[in-house]
């Protein structure tokens, strides 16, 4: 379901990492999510193995436009991506309930919404139990339903999930 050369997310972008799975099955699903005013506006996920600079630097390289404002939290291993053209904006979790229960931008609500809503598509409609050589391919088909939620164009979506199909490489040989 993915666009090959879809535009990426650019401008002020919240980037963090989340887990899907029980507690023998946590798969790590890094998660960009737009900023637009109050809004969320497009996101990108990919599953990876493993939390570490190099995945999350090659994530944000790849998902986001160079010159964007990326906003994290104070994880380690966003540090170093000022170097690779990004502005970082690390942010603190917060140290109370009264403070965790305010909506405001410090505490990256639209990623944090995006993942829960993912987690409920995740174990509502498959029930915890995609394979997880399979998985991105559901992230991408998650990620295509997201981004068009607010489509004023509903009969767009089917020619655009046939023109990602005619531009993608076959999956059989």
């Amino acid at each position: 379901m993915a666009i090959v050369g879809r535009e990426k997310p650019s401008g002020r972008v919240e980037v963090d990492e989340g887990f899907l799975g029980g507690v023998n099955n946590k798969e790590i699903v890094m998660i960009a999510a737009e900023v637009r005013g109050s809004a969320t506006g497009r996101i990108r996920l990919l599953h990876v193995q493993k939390r570490t600079s190099e995945n999350i630097h090659k994530f944000i390289a790849d998902y986001i436009d160079p010159g964007s404002t990326i906003i994290s939290d104070k994880y380690n291993s966003y540090v170093k991506i000022a170097e690779k053209g990004y502005v970082l904006e690390a942010q603190k979790k917060p140290y109370s309930w009264e403070e965790a229960s305010r909506d405001d931008d410090r505490l990256q609500p639209r990623v944090h919404r995006a993942i829960s809503i993912l987690k409920r598509w995740y174990y509502g409609t498959y029930h915890g139990k995609i394979n997880k050589e399979n998985l991105q391919t559901y992230l991408d088909e998650f990620v295509f339903r997201f981004n068009r939620r607010k489509s004023g164009s509903r009969g767009l979506l089917f020619h655009r999930s046939t023109q990602a199909a005619i531009k993608s490489n076959p999956l059989l040989p």
